[in-house]
């Protein structure tokens, strides 16, 4: 599938444009003609990279809550589908304008609301995509969108929560990195020049830091390349399945780190399933979506293998039993849920408690941290002066 920026003609004469994914230009213009318009001129956007400059690609996460929001009080209020979306076309402005246009003529046309909005897989997640899909086929469609706000909401505090517990140790990370290489490149070759001229041997860790600057001054191209080539192979290994799951397995076995990612993906997948299960979406089809939502490969291999056992008839609760990365509570509140006929309601809970115990770990994760950062920069410090400061003594002694 290819995503094609096109024109076309409404029967009234109207010209009109936005996005859609196609299997080439001719599929383009079929499915165009379905919905009752005439390809004019269509071309295909950059790929992937240019999602980057795609409505697609552009389209904020503001926008995209204010839409929603949008949608669920209009139909609460029993405005149609195809006036909440014109009313938000000209509210709107920028990319996100012509994916509300696209999907207004394709309901105008007679295209069901949920197989418009999946024609923009790129701006609609699979979550919102299935939540929809089945809000459509039960006729709560104002109570899904409602439900889609309340999960975009708690996604974007869940992000902003790990984005902000980065920014202090990234911040710590760039002075060690510009305080070694401040020793390395300005400081130590200043004194270097000075200790030429002693007349007596250097003190073995002199010797060594100044030989480490002088090949940190000199290689610096070679050091920053491999930096940039390791880091890049790395980026490109972590994308196959094995390296994501290598990864994702090595994160969860780090102290106290692994226990905060741990509960992120688990309170993302006891929200993901409580919200999709309570829509009426399929088990099976829920397992398959959760395997995409979770953002850990450990869990998503779990959850395979956990589809696989319900698919051959197991129980949901004898499923999770056998899967190590889920922790005893969400296995007992699947069970107990599974026998109550609650399991949204008990997962909506394991999210609850998983949502305040995330902050708690997030601080504990951020104290350790700091604190291994602090230690890291006083060892260089305190290596790099006493390698500086010992011939200087030696040199007062002589003196005296």
């Amino acid at each position: 599938m290819r995503e094609y920026r096109y024109s076309a003609l409404t029967p009234s004469g109207q010209t009109v444009s936005g996005i859609r994914q196609a299997e080439n230009s001719q599929a383009l213009a079929t499915e165009l003609l379905e919905a009752g318009l005439i390809l004019l001129k269509g071309r295909p956007t950059l790929g992937s990279f240019g999602q980057m400059f795609s409505s697609s690609g552009r389209a904020g996460k503001k926008e995209l809550r204010d839409f929603t929001q949008h949608m669920a009080t209009c139909l609460s209020a029993g405005i149609t589908a195809v006036s909440a979306l014109t009313d938000f076309q000209q509210l709107t402005k920028g990319p996100f304008k012509e994916v509300v246009a696209d999907i207004r003529g394709d309901v105008s046309s007679g295209t069901a609301l949920d197989e418009a909005f999946a024609r923009h897989p790129h701006v609609f997640s699979s979550v919102y995509l299935a939540m929809l899909s089945a809000g459509q086929n039960s006729g709560n469609l104002d109570e899904i969108f409602e439900e889609l706000v309340d999960y975009l909401e708690w996604n974007d505090n869940l992000r902003s929560q790990t984005t902000q517990a980065l920014i202090y140790p990234s911040m710590l990370i760039v002075g060690i990195i510009g305080l070694f290489l401040l020793m390395m490149l300005y400081v130590i070759p200043r004194f270097e020049t000075m200790f030429e001229d002693v007349g007596f041997e250097l003190p073995t860790l002199t010797v060594r830091v100044l030989a480490l600057g002088a090949f940190v001054g000199h290689w610096w191209w070679l050091i920053l390349g491999s930096i940039v080539s390791v880091t890049v192979g790395l980026k490109l290994y972590f994308r196959t399945p094995s390296g994501a799951y290598n990864r994702d397995r090595f994160l969860m076995n780090t102290p106290v780190l692994g226990t905060f990612l741990q509960k992120i993906a688990l309170s993302r997948f006891s929200k993901s399933f409580a919200l999709i299960f309570a829509s009426g979406l399929d088990l099976l089809r829920l397992l398959d979506l959760l395997q995409g939502l979770v953002g850990n490969q450990v869990m998503a291999r779990d959850l395979a293998l956990i589809r696989t056992r319900v698919a051959t008839g197991e129980s949901l609760a004898e499923s999770f039993a056998g899967a190590p990365s889920f922790p005893p509570l969400i296995q007992r509140l699947v069970a107990v849920g599974e026998k109550t006929g609650s399991l949204d309601n008990s997962l909506m809970r394991a999210s609850n408690y998983l949502d305040k115990e995330i902050p708690r770990d997030l601080k504990k994760a951020f104290t350790v941290f700091e604190g291994i950062i602090i230690a890291v920069m006083g060892a260089v410090v305190c290596v790099a002066a006493m390698s500086l400061l010992m011939p200087i003594m030696q040199m007062g002694g002589n003196i005296h």
